[in-house]
């Protein structure tokens, strides 16, 4: 049963502690992913076998994660300890975390460097997912626009820094990197949770769900038939998240198409990279404006149907000056979607009591896009070839187009914010009416 009596942190330092979480994870994942990982697949395979050591780490951490997620989230949820089921997982995943990136800095083999990869976006990922989860618990419905728009923002700025990090100190091992980062982190995360108030789990007897593990694993996800608006989420999330995804493979899209060289499209990235402070923006302004209108699916359609605008732009395009609007306005779209949608994950979680694995299963649909369209790409470009001609990504971006379409239908059946039918919300015991 969800603590009767949760104690509730104030507003402004909730809302601090959980930005200092966020702001701080996604430097690490940056930092990974830009530089760690290679390099050390490199000293360990050489640069003629990275590319396919490369995949193979992605492809089993996407798996891994997909699966490690939510199995994190309901032991989270389940954590007893006095000190805060939250906050435990905050400063727990924090160590952690960093020391499975000093662990992928030393990794004397390909599959001590996977798993130590698979560590460090699990335990991160934990740090994220209990910020996130004490939004439904310990925030008022009416702020939950405000607080997804800064909280999202987070995830924009985070980015920055990364790259910022791994610029301005490219001369720095990769050891002082690690170091720094993670001890940023862990102070980001102490400094959270001396801010945060919270219980741990209490466990409710009645609840017939807790008494055997068979019957966990079936009420794991969470039903679709009493929890529609649940699975609803989930699947437009996906959607979007397929749209989002079509972007890592921008650096090929501008050889192939445009011809460019490593110079150039490093300062083209650089340009566009700054269209993270403009997705900060639109999340802070779309979550704002949703709670003061009371709205939420207008920003999420029109947000989603916007990106899909500049996708189908991308297919046609033979201008570098549309392709640098275009993901300016991507970026800004997706920022205000990211946010308000947030929000409605929020409204529509099934139970409190299991915020965190809820969230971790909405979640799961990034790595789960990225690995569709990570294998769905080489088909369709060789198929846009065929029976289009040119690079083929004219059929890339059209069909991931059409998936923002699919983001803004799969919106529709979800009750408005404000004029919703009684939405029940199981906190274990009972059933409440609102």
């Amino acid at each position: 049963m969800e603590n009767s009596t949760q104690q509730k942190t104030p507003f402004l330092r909730l809302v601090i502690a959980s930005f200092l979480c966020l702001v701080t994870c996604i430097p690490a994942f940056v930092l990974v992913m830009a530089g760690i990982v290679q390099f050390s697949i490199i000293r360990l395979v050489g640069p003629e076998n990275m590319t396919a050591v490369f995949g193979l780490a992605g492809g089993i951490s996407g798996i891994v994660i997909v699966i490690l997620n939510p199995i994190g989230g309901r032991l989270a949820d389940r954590t007893p300890f006095k000190f805060g089921k939250r906050r435990t997982w905050i400063l727990l995943g924090s160590v952690l975390g960093g020391l499975s990136m000093v662990m992928l800095a030393y990794a004397p083999s390909v599959p001590v460097l996977i798993v130590s990869y698979c560590l460090i976006q699990f335990f991160y990922g934990m740090v994220a997912l209990s910020a996130f989860s004490l939004v439904p618990e310990q925030i008022d419905p009416s702020k939950f626009g405000k607080v997804s728009g800064i909280l999202g923002s987070a995830s924009s700025i985070g980015i920055m820094i990364g790259f910022m990090i791994v610029g301005s100190y490219a001369e720095a091992t990769i050891m002082q990197k690690v170091i720094t980062i993670a001890l940023v982190q862990l102070v980001a995360s102490i400094i959270a949770v001396c801010l945060l108030k919270d219980n741990g789990y209490q466990k409710n007897i009645t609840n017939k769900n807790e008494t055997n593990i068979m019957q966990g694993l079936k009420t794991f996800y969470p039903s679709p038939k009493k929890y529609p608006n649940f699975t609803w989420t989930v699947v437009t999330k996906l959607f979007m998240s397929m749209a989002n995804t079509s972007l890592n493979i921008m650096s090929i899209f501008y050889i192939t198409r445009f011809h460019l060289g490593e110079t150039e499209i490093f300062r083209l990235n650089g340009v566009t990279g700054s269209a993270a402070l403009l997705m900060a923006a639109a999340g802070i302004v779309g979550g704002f404006l949703s709670d003061k209108f009371k709205k939420q699916k207008i920003f999420v359609i029109s947000a989603a149907l916007l990106s899909g605008i500049c996708l189908a732009g991308f297919a046609f395009t033979s201008s570098i000056t549309f392709i640098i609007i275009g993901t300016f306005i991507f970026n800004f779209a997706y920022g205000m979607y990211f946010a308000v949608e947030n929000a409605i994950v929020n409204r529509v979680l099934p139970s409190k009591e299991d915020a965190c694995k809820d969230i971790a299963i909405i979640n799961t649909t990034t790595q789960l896009a990225s690995a569709i369209v990570s294998f769905a790409t080489p088909l369709l470009i060789s198929l846009g070839i065929s029976l289009m001609g040119g690079d083929g990504y004219t059929l890339y971006f059209i069909v991931l187009a059409a998936a923002t379409i699919l983001a803004a239908l799969t919106i529709l059946p979800i009750p408005e914010l404000g004029k919703c039918e009684s939405q029940e919300i199981d906190d274990g015991n009972e059933i409440v009416t609102e």
